[in-house]
């Protein structure tokens, strides 16, 4: 018999080695051992030493040279390897130098090492099982015994009679010898069992893939058959997979026959399908959590959701339903199996009236039978349907219904409980976030003019893109408007903050300009009203730039003040762009500013331009621009032919700065461009 495996640890933790040992240590002698030292215990012939699994340590140097100095082979040593970010470029190599059966790379997250180790363990015994088991029968086949004259286990001989997995002998297909293994894995008996087909004990849906996986037995007679699992029913009609290996062997008078050893893997391979689901089960609650927490429209995360549900579970539809605020049932989105591309997946009538009762009890439904409670269910055939409520802070938001053509069982239903918990969590927060759009919008709509005025002779647009998307409520504002003087009143800027404070600056500070202008629009006399109101109020600060536009002359005239904001632009008809130098101090910081106001003539086709700190800072301190470079992109969008109107101008530079800062962007954007009509403004002197 083998002498007891070798369980090597190079340069282990020693937390993990006692982890191994405290696993292991009964099946395996475990030696701690070093880098340096690790040939001495791994001497000798590949193929015909000690069985060993060395496990590396993630200190070992250079780990690839040393699986190489130890020269894995299937029948008596096989490496585990730890990789970890620091030598996961390093072991990359490893897969296309050795099979995953002789060189297991362990990653993080993947488990208990002492798991990984064990079945390297199991499957280099299970091996040198087989090898042992063939190796007995060809000796015994070799030995001048007459097959024909002996019958069950005598042919197999002493040594095959005691192994530990099931030994059998074909002449064919015929079962002509077994040992005791055998006998009490596949219920042997003679001589009954004696020249039966063994493809006759396993179930009419296996036999083709079992014979087929004979006959490759003859067909590669040097080599050693790749095993493969098939199921049958016991005596007592319990299930049991039974791995199947197949060898061609020969006896001295050049008979063939086939030496097939078995073994029951039941419990291991209910163990693995086990382990598969609660995988499959992980992954589909991820994913369905990733889909709930991603942007975009609540309909196609809902889509991927199911699509997830009829790929993890193997579900053949999966659909989710939604209840509006009167009450009215809606099916959303479905996915089915297999399903036709270009289809739309519907689902049955007797499927809604299910459905429609896990709406009237509130309670999760499964497995329609002829006693269940619902009438929808009667009728509907074989098959498994399960349906959840979709219930978020004592809410119903809608249901989410599976159905498969085998019973769901007990874990899949409780992941789906879990899987509808999430979607009715996102559900509702989804329809939160509507809300608050909705009354965003509401909040906000009084802080911008309901429209521009009409200026004859000049084209006027602005637009806001507040960066909360409609969560919060900005801090940029714009207004425009004509003074009893007859002068136009144009005004841009950004209060600090943002939520409804910021919305209350706003309001008060639109609320002063608009009434101060209704005295006299002189940018000295608003803004010093302005700040007043905001000092009473002890309020944060606010940036603006004010313009007054006068139409009365010709040219038209612009005054322009700045309290503590970004320089204006001014383009002139030729594309030449520049910054308008003009400053002011900050409203609501000093008792008594003084802003001065600068003057322009605007010729035809000249354009003016104000805009918040969003276009040069939008992300705070990375990637800063000047107002020196907005003026080459209007530059540039004008000799590209982008800017030419005042509403394609402001949607060009919005464009621009939604593409320079991408998601880095954490401001609001306003903007507002006033162009003077190539041939309404007045007359540009030669």
């Amino acid at each position: 018999m083998d002498a007891q495996p070798l369980l090597l640890l190079v340069d282990v933790p020693c937390r993990t080695a006692a982890e191994v040992v405290r696993e292991l240590g009964t099946a395996a002698e475990v030696v701690e051992s070093t880098a340096d030292d690790v040939l001495a215990y791994v001497g000798g012939t590949p193929g015909q030493r000690r069985p060993t699994v060395v496990v590396l340590g993630e200190a070992v140097p250079v780990p690839v040279g040393v699986v190489h100095a130890l020269r894995p082979h299937a029948a008596d040593l096989v490496v585990a390897v730890p990789v970890t970010p620091a030598t996961q470029a390093e072991l990359a190599v490893l897969p296309l130098l050795f099979s995953d059966d002789l060189v297991r790379r362990v990653h993080d997250g993947s488990g208990p090492l002492a798991g990984t180790v064990g079945e390297l363990l199991r499957e280099l015994t299970r091996r040198r099982a087989y090898a042992a088991a063939r190796a007995a029968a060809q000796q015994q086949l070799s030995s001048g015994v007459s097959i024909h004259r002996q019958l069950g286990e005598r042919l197999l001989g002493q040594f095959l009679n005691q192994a530990p997995i099931g030994a059998l002998m074909l002449d064919g297909d015929a079962m002509i010898a077994w040992n005791r293994r055998a006998a009490d894995v596949l219920e042997l008996t003679e001589p009954d069992s004696l020249r039966r087909p063994l493809t006759e004990l396993f179930a009419p849906e296996e036999r083709a893939a079992l014979a087929g996986h004979l006959r490759s037995a003859s067909q590669h007679p040097r080599a050693v058959e790749p095993d493969a699992v098939f199921e049958r029913s016991r005596a007592d009609g319990t299930a049991q997979a039974v791995r199947v290996a197949a060898q061609q062997v020969t006896d001295l008078e050049g008979r063939t026959r086939t030496l097939v050893l078995t073994e029951d893997v039941t419990d291991r391979l209910h163990a693995q399908r086990k382990l598969a689901e609660r995988t499959g089960h992980a992954v589909l609650t991820a994913e369905v959590a990733a889909a709930m927490t991603a942007p975009g429209p609540l309909p196609e995360r809902l889509h991927r959701c199911v699509r997830a549900m009829t790929d993890r579970l193997g579900a053949d539809r999966a659909c989710i339903w939604t209840l509006s605020d009167q009450g009215e049932l809606t099916h959303i989105t479905c996915a089915v199996a297999d399903a036709v591309p270009g289809t739309v997946p519907s689902c049955p009538e007797t499927e809604r009236r299910l459905v429609e009762g896990v709406v009237d009890t509130g309670r999760p439904y499964w497995n329609a039978a002829s006693s269940d409670p619902y009438p929808a269910a009667q009728g509907r055939g074989e098959g498994s349907f399960a349906g959840y409520p979709l219930i978020s802070g004592e809410e119903l938001l809608g249901v989410l219904s599976v159905t498969t053509r085998l019973a769901l069982p007990g874990s899949t239903l409780v992941t789906l409980a879990n899987v509808a918990d999430q979607i009715a969590v996102g559900t509702q927060q989804d329809r939160l976030l509507g809300r608050l759009r909705q009354t965003t919008r509401a909040l906000e709509r009084p802080l911008l003019p309901p429209h521009l005025p009409a200026l004859p002779g000049f084209d006027l647009a602005a637009r806001y893109a507040p960066y909360s998307q409609g969560l919060d409520i900005g801090g940029d504002f714009y207004d425009a408007f004509t003074a009893p003087d007859g002068r136009h009143v144009l005004v841009l800027g950004d209060v600090c903050g943002k939520g409804p404070d910021a919305a209350a600056i706003t309001g008060l500070v639109r609320h002063t300009l608009w009434a101060a202008a209704q005295h006299t629009s002189h940018p000295g006399h608003v803004l010093d009203l302005v700040n007043s109101a905001l000092r009473r109020q002890n309020t944060p600060f606010c940036t603006l730039v004010y313009a007054v536009l006068d139409t009365s002359r010709t040219p038209a005239r612009l005054q322009i003040a700045c309290a503590g904001h970004p320089a204006p632009l001014l383009r002139r008809a030729d594309g030449s762009t520049a910054p308008v130098e003009i400053r002011g101090p900050l409203l609501g910081v000093l008792p008594e500013p003084h802003h001065p106001v600068t003057e322009l003539e605007l010729l035809p086709g000249d354009t003016v331009v104000l805009y918040t700190d969003g276009f040069t800072e939008g992300a705070g301190g990375q990637d800063q621009r000047t107002p020196e470079d907005l003026a080459d992109i209007v530059s540039s969008l004008t000799r590209a032919g982008a800017g030419s109107s005042a509403e394609a101008l402001v949607a060009a530079l919005l464009e621009d700065a939604h593409r320079w800062w991408g998601e880095r962007l954490r401001d609001d954007l306003a903007v507002l461009a006033l162009a003077a009509s190539p041939t309404s403004a007045g007359t540009r002197p030669a």
